[in-house]
């Protein structure tokens, strides 16, 4: 098998990763984006229009945004990686262009990947854990991935990397 040329695909961590990561997305992070993601725009959206179809259908549009910038998995081969999603950047990146790849604290992934920007937040999974994110950073940006397997994507990308992974 010639390893230069395989992709292997990496699908994103979903379930929380025990109680206290639980309760941090649950009843933290999860409240905080309902608010200010679907209900505070389907209110806003009501008001200025008087028809609750109006101030249904927004939140259900933002939904589906959401969902065409989502990655569902990443590939990574000897080109770079591949972020398998409809929409939003970024889509492939060379290694050339990678500057770093290392674990995000919590505090730094709800703030910086889930709160701010929301729309298209950094961190575009349907993940519902705020442990083991890597923090993705080129040349002109960074943004976060939860791998369902933090030590075969670390020994993928250290295969890669030009710098080892921080």
């Amino acid at each position: 098998m010639d390893v230069a040329n395989t992709t292997l695909r990496i699908s994103p961590r979903i379930n929380s990763r025990g109680f206290c990561d639980f309760c941090v997305v649950w009843f933290v992070a999860f409240p905080v984006l309902l608010v200010a993601l679907f209900i505070v725009p389907g209110l806003v959206s009501y008001l200025l229009s008087g028809s609750w179809r109006v101030g249904v259908g927004v939140p259900v549009v933002i939904y589906f945004v959401f969902l065409a910038f989502s990655v569902w998995s990443i590939s990574i081969s000897s080109e770079g990686i591949q972020f398998n999603r409809w929409l939003g950047s970024p889509k492939f990146l060379p290694w050339g262009r990678i500057a770093s790849i290392s674990v995000a604290p919590r505090w730094e992934l709800i703030l910086r990947g889930w709160f701010w920007p929301l729309l298209p937040a950094r961190e575009m999974t349907a993940s519902l854990t705020s442990l083991d994110h890597y923090r993705i950073t080129w040349d002109t940006g960074f943004c976060y991935y939860p791998p369902a397997d933090p030590l075969l994507f670390e020994e993928h990308v250290s295969k890669y990397l030009p710098k080892p992974l921080a």
